[in-house]
């Protein structure tokens, strides 16, 4: 009866240790794989549509699970300049997720620029709220009229665009009226919505006998 009893456990452990064995080697714990297509960062013109360029998803258990891939791309407002994420997630049956994210960046063309704005300076020697002009010149440059509204007549400057989103602004110009003026200058779009275009600015002007800077102006479009 000893030797049966010896048997049987070790029977029972044997099989035991191959059921262990058989589960430990069937567990998927891989996460599938999201592979985007198109570009990364997706760039997009202010006002523009939003166009889904899509991603492709394989797990090692399960192959192809691209037609289970979950978009969500609810953050993505292309009527404002910023920096938005689309989220691409997909599970497989063993409940691994996968994931991958996509920048999608609402920049701002020259055509948005163009307009009238008021222009308010908080700084020592600031002179009332007074009216600019900026129009287009090329798809990096713009041409700013009246900046610092000089009592002598209207000025003309040359404004430089750069930055992810077009949202960088930059004068380093002699003004066109007036040579002996040079305005050195640099903005920054805060809040970039078609046709309410809000920018911050710094700047300084010399017309090589003295100088004003103002580092705390804004420009607001009408």
């Amino acid at each position: 009866m000893k030797r049966k009893s010896l048997i049987l456990q070790s029977a029972i452990l044997s099989l035991g240790l191959a059921f262990v064995l058989t589960s430990c080697g069937d567990d998927d714990l891989s996460e599938p794989v999201v592979t985007l297509t198109g570009d990364n960062p997706q760039i997009i013109d202010l006002g523009d549509t939003y166009t889904e360029l899509g991603a492709s998803a394989t797990d090692e258990q399960d192959g192809d699970l691209s037609a289970s891939i979950t978009i969500d791309a609810s953050g993505v407002n292309t009527n404002k300049v910023g920096k938005y994420t689309v989220t691409y997630s997909v599970v497989d049956e063993a409940g691994n997720v996968g994931e991958n994210t996509r920048d999608v960046w609402v920049k701002a063309t020259a055509d948005d620029y163009v307009g009238f704005y008021t222009v308010s300076e908080s700084c020592a020697g600031a002179i009332a709220p007074y009216e600019i002009e900026i129009s287009k010149i090329n798809e990096t440059t713009l041409r700013v009229i009246n900046l610092g509204d000089f009592t002598a007549g209207d000025t003309f400057f040359d404004i430089d665009i750069s930055g992810d989103l077009n949202d960088e602004l930059s004068i380093d110009d002699t003004d066109d009226a007036d040579p002996s003026l040079q305005c050195d200058a640099t903005g920054t779009l805060v809040n970039g919505v078609s046709g309410a275009f809000d920018m911050d600015w710094s700047y300084t002007f010399d017309d090589g006998s003295s100088s004003f800077t103002c580092d705390d102006v804004s420009i607001t479009q009408e």
